[in-house]
């Protein structure tokens, strides 16, 4: 439409112009005076005014139907953000750094509990539980020091009563001076996964009572047994009671392991550090292994400079670790084979490092991959159910301790597990709680 009248009013200019011209051209045949170039300057000048005038308006007109366009496109736009905003499944809104409520959506107005008035609010103590303010302001201190968004799974109460679990995540917002000047926050209810995650704990609370006691009650009474205390017991007895005492030392350590996983996974571990010869220790995961090992005919080989390697670590649990990796390396070992057992200090003397060295079946590079992690195996055929737990729970041991873990294969059937651990100041140790 815009072209149609510029082209409309250029030819109107055009047309003026040459009006203009016949009538100079049709007085200066009659006479050459001074009212006639006055008059030639007055009309040029009213030409030229029209002229600007026109497109004057014209450019106005087109800026005006521009900005309207643009303003439409922008509410167009603003509608349907909004309709997504307020259609997400979490809570969003947006205070300034005095906790003034600036806006939200239509879930954090529900949650609130006040559409109306919700506005320049200020969600404060007679908004929030007093605990539950006291981390707000924490957790915005720390995000105006950091500048830096905030995640964390936090339990919301509210004054009137409600509460909530929800996954908090705090973006800050700043000045022009880089300042932070408030905050926008999102919350997404994990109430259900609370509820699944309380669940799991009643179910873990059941295995560890129901089936780890009676089971650690037969491995006593089968002992006692097969110790001849109950009266003598024939060879045949005794290899009944043995077979079903080995079933039931593994269903015991199975459990062990579910359980102990579960506690790393739920980061529910403190690590009760103390000093550790290496290679006496190590020396007690082999032996737990030792009957696999007389079967296969696997022999041990030590190259170690020194002797008494220490480190600082939790005995118990790394020992769990080394006795899961230990199980499986002698598993996967080939029959009439040794494991080289390599112990040093990196070279700036900060690290222990460890391998076992074997021939064994080619691992490729998928299997590498995930190894280690949960509910993975290792090779097409296992040796006894839960093994790939097993090595997940020695890696999660291991990170626990602030080590590292990794593995290499050969085609020539040759694998080398490699661990590495930091050796801990005596002076600065500390019980650490994951």
């Amino acid at each position: 439409m815009f072209k149609k009248t510029t082209t409309k009013n250029f030819l109107l200019c055009i047309f003026i112009t040459m009006l203009g011209s016949l009538l100079f051209i049709h007085l200066a045949d009659v006479r050459y005076s001074v009212e006639l170039v006055v008059f030639i300057l007055f009309f040029s000048a009213l030409s030229t005014f029209f002229t600007v005038y026109i497109f004057k308006n014209q450019f106005i007109a087109e800026n005006e139907e521009r900005e309207n366009k643009l303003k439409q496109q922008i509410e167009y736009n603003a509608c349907h953000f909004s309709t997504i905003i307020n259609n997400l499944p979490l809570i969003a809104y947006i205070i300034n750094k005095d906790y003034k409520f600036i806006t939200g959506n239509s879930e954090a107005l529900k949650f609130f509990g006040d559409i109306e008035n919700c506005h320049f609010r200020k969600l404060t103590g007679d908004i929030f539980d007093g605990d539950t303010m006291e981390l707000i302001k924490e957790e915005n201190e720390f995000i105006m020091r950091n500048k830096k968004p905030f995640v964390t799974d936090k339990l919301i109460k509210l004054k009137n009563g409600k509460q909530n679990w929800f996954k908090i995540r705090k973006v800050p917002t700043f000045d022009k001076k880089n300042n932070v000047n408030g905050f926008v926050i999102f919350g997404r209810d994990i109430e259900a996964e609370k509820a699944a995650q309380k669940q799991r704990e009643t179910y873990i609370s059941t295995l560890s009572h129901d089936l780890k006691i009676p089971t650690l009650a037969q491995i006593r009474a089968l002992e006692l047994l097969e110790s001849g205390n109950m009266g003598p017991v024939n060879p045949q007895q005794r290899e009944i009671i043995h077979a079903t005492l080995d079933s039931c030392r593994f269903m015991y350590e199975m459990l062990s392991t579910i359980l102990a996983t579960y506690k790393y996974e739920n980061k529910d571990i403190s690590l009760s550090y103390e000093k550790i010869q290496v290679l006496k220790l190590i020396d007690e995961c082999f032996n737990k292994s030792y009957k696999s090992m007389r079967n296969k005919n696997i022999h041990v080989r030590v190259k170690a400079k020194e002797k008494f390697f220490t480190l600082y670590a939790d005995k118990t649990e790394l020992k769990k670790a080394f006795e899961n990796l230990i199980s499986h390396c002698v598993s996967s070992a080939y029959e009439n084979t040794e494991i080289i057992l390599e112990i040093k200090k990196t070279n700036n003397f900060k690290n222990i490092f460890l391998s076992l060295a074997f021939e064994s079946p080619y691992l490729s590079s998928d299997i590498l991959n995930n190894m280690f992690k949960m509910y993975t195996t290792p090779a097409e055929k296992l040796d006894k159910v839960g093994s790939s737990l097993g090595l997940y729970l020695a890696k999660q041991i291991i990170d626990a301790h602030h080590g590292n873990i990794n593995v290499k294969s050969k085609e020539s059937d040759y694998n080398i597990y490699n661990i590495e651990l930091p050796c801990i100041n005596e002076c600065k140790l500390s019980a650490t709680k994951l």
